[in-house]
C-alpha cells in the first residue's frame, strides 16, 4: 500500500523532542546557564560588600569616594538577570510562584512609601538597588539548590580573606583607617565594622563541626588558611559585634549539630521553644555582665556602638508616621540623618536597621518583615533531613540569619539595604533544598475528531494500515 500525502493531515505530523536538530557546535545551555548565574551571583556579593581600592583612610578629612565603580557593577546586573530570564522564562516565573503573604506585605508597604517620602529619587533608586542585589543570590539558590549556595559563598570567603589581607599588606594607608578611629583595619571595606561583621560570617561559612581529613589536600589546607586570615581581620577591625556574632554562630552550629538526634519535627520545635525560653531569661541576666566586658575591650558602652543618644532622638520620629514611614532608603542618606539628629559630631547613619526600617517603611512593613526571619529561623530548626550534609548546610543557614539580625542591632544597612550583607541573607531564606522545576508543558494538539484520537492511541502511523 502506497503513502501518500493525504494519508495523515499536516497537523498530526510534528517532530519529536528527542529527535530535534542541535547546534553541533557551541556551548550548551546548561553550562550557559550556570555560568551566569554563577557570575550574577559573584558580581552581587563583590558589589554590595563594596570591596574596592582607594577608599580613604580618614573620613574626617571629607574625602570623595568614586561611585562610578560600584555604579557599574549595579547596572551590569540588569541585562545579565535580563539575558538569562530570556534563557529559562518559565524557570524563572516558578521562582515566584511560591512567595510568602509576609514578604507581599513587605513589598507593598516600600512602593507605598514611595509616594510620602522625603526624597521620592532616592527611595526609587535604592528599591531598585535592593531588587537587583536580591535577584542573583536568590535565581542561583532557587536553581542550583542550598548545597551549591553554600559552595559559592565558600569560595567568595576565600577570596575575601585573601585578598583583604594582601591589600593591606601592599596598601596600608588605605587598609588602615585613621582620624578618630587611628589603627583599625578596613581592607577592601568602606569601614572598619563592615569588614569585621564580613569576616564574621565568612567565618562562620569556612567553619566545619568534623574533623580536617588526615589527607592533605591543596582545598582544605587553603580553606583553613582562609579560616585562620578570617579570625586575623575580625581581631585587627576592633568590630566588638563581629566578636560577638563569632560567638553565637558557633554556639548556634554546636547547638543545631546535637540536636540531629531527634529525627521528629515537632519534638524539635518544642525543643526549641523550650531552649529560647531558658536562653532568654539566662541571657537577660548574664548579659549586662558579659556583654559590658566585651564592650569595655573595646572602649564602646553597653550598646556596643557606642550610639545610643542617636538613637533616643529617632525614636519619636517613628511615631509621626508609624504606617508608612518617611519613604523606603531615606534614613540611609547622609543629609537627612544629619537633619533629624542632632549632636556634637557629624552623624551619617543610625547604627540600628530595625530603627531604619522602622523609619523607612513604618511599623506594618517592619513586623511583618521581622515575622518572616522568625518564621523561617524556626522551620528551618524544625525540619528534618535524612543527610547529614544537608543538616549542616541548613544549621549554617539558621547561623547566618541569626548573625546578620544581631548584627542589625548596632549597624544600619545589614536588611533591605543594597550594602552588606544582604544577599548572603537573602541566599539562605528560602526553605527549599533542592533545586526549583518549573511545571511540565502540556502538549498542544492541533488536531480534532478521529484523527486526534488516532494521535493518542498511535504516536507514529502504522504502515501496514
Amino acid at each position: 500500500m502506497s503513502f501518500g500525502p493525504t494519508y495523515v493531515r499536516d497537523g498530526d505530523i510534528s517532530l519529536r523532542p528527542s529527535v530535534r536538530a542541535r547546534p553541533r557546535h557551541g556551548i550548551k545551555k546548561e553550562t550557559l546557564v550556570r555560568l551566569l548565574l554563577t557570575g550574577i551571583f559573584y558580581l552581587a556579593l563583590l558589589r554590595a560588600t563594596g570591596m574596592w581600592y582607594g577608599y580613604p583612610s580618614n573620613f574626617d578629612d571629607g574625602a570623595s569616594v568614586d561611585p562610578l565603580p560600584q555604579k557599574l557593577m549595579l547596572y551590569s546586573l540588569i541585562p545579565l538577570i535580563g539575558f538569562y530570564c530570556l534563557l529559562e522564562p518559565n524557570r524563572f516565573l516558578a521562582f515566584f510562584r511560591g512567595i510568602s503573604p509576609l514578604v507581599g506585605i513587605v513589598i507593598f508597604s516600600i512602593v507605598v512609601s514611595f509616594f510620602g517620602s522625603l526624597d521620592f529619587g532616592a527611595s526609587v533608586r535604592g528599591a531598585a538597588a535592593v531588587g537587583l542585589l536580591a535577584l542573583g543570590p536568590l535565581l542561583f539558590r532557587l536553581r542550583y539548590g542550598n548545597e551549591e549556595t553554600l559552595r559559592l559563598l565558600t569560595n567568595f570567603a576565600i577570596f575575601s580573606a585573601f585578598a583583604n589581607v594582601l591589600y593591606t599588606a601592599a596598601f596600608p594607608r588605605f587598609g588602615i583607617m585613621g582620624g578618630s578611629l587611628a589603627g583599625a583595619v578596613k581592607g577592601l571595606f568602606y569601614h572598619k565594622n563592615t569588614m569585621g561583621q564580613f569576616s564574621a560570617i565568612c567565618f562562620i561559612v569556612l567553619i566545619s563541626h568534623r574533623l580536617p581529613s588526615p589527607r592533605l589536600r591543596y582545598s582544605g589546607l587553603l580553606k583553613t588558611i582562609a579560616i585562620m586570615l578570617t579570625l586575623a581581620l575580625i581581631v585587627v577591625s576592633l568590630s566588638s559585634t563581629a566578636v560577638v556574632m563569632v560567638a553565637i554562630g558557633l554556639a548556634t552550629i554546636v547547638g543545631l549539630k546535637m540536636m540531629e538526634n531527634v529525627r521528629h519535627s515537632m519534638a524539635r520545635a518544642f525543643i526549641v521553644l523550650f531552649l529560647c525560653l531558658i536562653i532568654g531569661f539566662a541571657g537577660s541576666i548574664a548579659y549586662l555582665g558579659v556583654a559590658q566586658a566585651v564592650a569595655e575591650a573595646f572602649g564602646k558602652d553597653l550598646t556596643l556602638s557606642g550610639r545610643s543618644d542617636i538613637w533616643e532622638q529617632v525614636i519619636p520620629l517613628i511615631y509621626d508616621r508609624p504606617i508608612f514611614g518617611y519613604g523606603f532608603a531615606t534614613f540611609r542618606q547622609a543629609d537627612i540623618v544629619e537633619e533629624y539628629v542632632r549632636l556634637g559630631h557629624t552623624v551619617r547613619s543610625l547604627h540600628n536597621t530595625y530603627l531604619e526600617i522602622c523609619l523607612n517603611i513604618g511599623i506594618p512593613g517592619f513586623l511583618c518583615w521581622i515575622a518572616f526571619l522568625l518564621t523561617r529561623i524556626f522551620k528551618k530548626i524544625a525540619a528534618v533531613y535524612r543527610s547529614h550534609q544537608l543538616q549542616a548546610v541548613q544549621a549554617k543557614e539558621v547561623a547566618l540569619i541569626l548573625l546578620v539580625m544581631i548584627g542589625a542591632m548596632t549597624e544600619a544597612g545589614m536588611m533591605l539595604a543594597p550594602i552588606g550583607l544582604w544577599p548572603v541573607l537573602v541566599s539562605v531564606l528560602p526553605m527549599r533544598t533542592e533545586p526549583v522545576v518549573p511545571p511540565p508543558r502540556r502538549r498542544r494538539l492541533l488536531s480534532n475528531g478521529p484523527a486526534r484520537r488516532r494521535s493518542l492511541r498511535y504516536p507514529q502511523p502504522a504502515l501496514g494500515e
